[in-house]
């Protein structure tokens, strides 16, 4: 069997030793994520302040996802975060908390994510993204080691997870002060935003091709997010909105 060689900082993440080199480049080139007993007490507890938390714990988040958070500004450091039923929700997310920030974000088990899609339509910064697409049975300790200096960590589970993994991983990333985003049900979560239905404008008298779609969202959890919330967004972002406007009009008359 021939030696795998070291990971090049190529983006994407092979095992368990790859994902600590990338790590390794993570805290050499980002601002290290503080991760002292003070601050994880703090994470634990701002579910349940009274006050809106500190900015200083919070990852930003696309405008458009605001109506469906319980937490002022973004996504709350040390969260879990399920984003069920859209990859371009995801890429929302990442977008979101990458774009303003120098934060590094991660995506495992995903091969057909779309890094083009996500840089372009999106404005994902993609030199500061890792790509895991095949972690194979060994994906829980790939995520708990990229929780330890990622800023936010999108996986995609090969089944259901069971209760007690979900939460020892949830209880990781809140110790860590990274938010974890798995795309299925997770036991535990604080809140999980579910895409509920979709419509796709842009084929006109039943020609053309698609040009963007609307997703009805719906969110909810525990805590703060007992509360169900929805919003429509719209995806990709980066269409001009002249030109939404002009695929949402009624088709004329015939």
């Amino acid at each position: 069997m021939g030696t795998r060689q070291a990971w090049t900082g190529d983006g994407r993440i092979s095992g368990v030793a790859d994902a600590l080199a990338a790590l390794q480049r993570v805290n050499a080139t980002a601002q290290h994520r503080d991760t002292t007993a003070a601050l994880a007490h703090a994470v634990q507890t701002a579910d349940d302040a009274e006050l809106a938390p500190d900015v200083s714990q919070i990852l930003p988040a696309d405008p458009s996802l605001l109506p469906l958070l319980p937490w002022p500004g973004g996504l709350r450091k040390g969260a879990t975060v399920a984003a069920v039923g859209s990859t371009s929700l995801l890429m929302l997310l990442l977008a979101g908390a990458m774009r303003d920030t120098a934060g590094w974000a991660c995506v495992v088990g995903m091969p057909s994510f779309g890094v083009l899609a996500a840089g372009q339509d999106f404005g994902v910064p993609v030199d500061r993204l890792a790509l895991v697409p095949e972690p194979g049975p060994d994906w829980p300790t790939i995520v708990g080691t990229l929780l330890d200096g990622v800023d936010l960590v999108v996986v995609a589970p090969p089944a259901d997870v069971p209760e007690g993994l979900a939460r020892s991983l949830s209880s990781r990333a809140r110790q860590r002060g990274a938010v974890l985003v798995p795309t299925r049900a997770w036991p535990g979560a604080e809140l999980t935003m579910e895409v509920t239905s979709r419509r796709w404008h842009g084929l006109g008298q039943g020609r053309g091709r698609l040009r963007y779609c609307d997703l009805q969202v719906r969110s909810a959890g525990r805590g703060k997010a007992v509360r169900p919330r929805s919003a429509t967004l719209s995806v990709p972002p980066s269409l001009d909105a002249s030109l939404r406007a002009q695929y949402s009009a009624p088709l004329p008359a015939r």
